[in-house]
């Protein structure tokens, strides 16, 4: 009788651990903008990495920039008002 209440506690427990949510699913905020400059269109992916950070990729050149206390939104709407189109 032992043996069998050891073995239901141990179903138990196997079935609870593999049936727990670790969904570490990744959500990225990440817009593209295209901007003409100069009469030569410039398109950038600007991803916010959620630590006040943003990372830019143009032409396959990654960098980090700091949001400097603005919102993603807002950094996207500063390149808007340059005449950016970002999507």
């Amino acid at each position: 009788m032992k043996r069998i209440k050891i073995a239901i506690l141990a179903i138990g427990v196997l079935g609870f651990t593999a049936c727990s949510s670790d969904d570490d699913e990744v959500v990225e905020n990440c817009e593209t903008c295209s901007l003409t400059i100069l009469d030569e269109e410039v398109i950038s992916e600007y991803c916010d990495n959620g630590d006040g950070t943003v990372t830019i990729t143009t032409a396959g050149v990654e960098q980090t920039e700091e949001l400097e206390g603005a919102t993603f939104d807002q950094f996207i709407a500063a390149f808007e008002l340059l005449g950016a189109t970002c999507n």
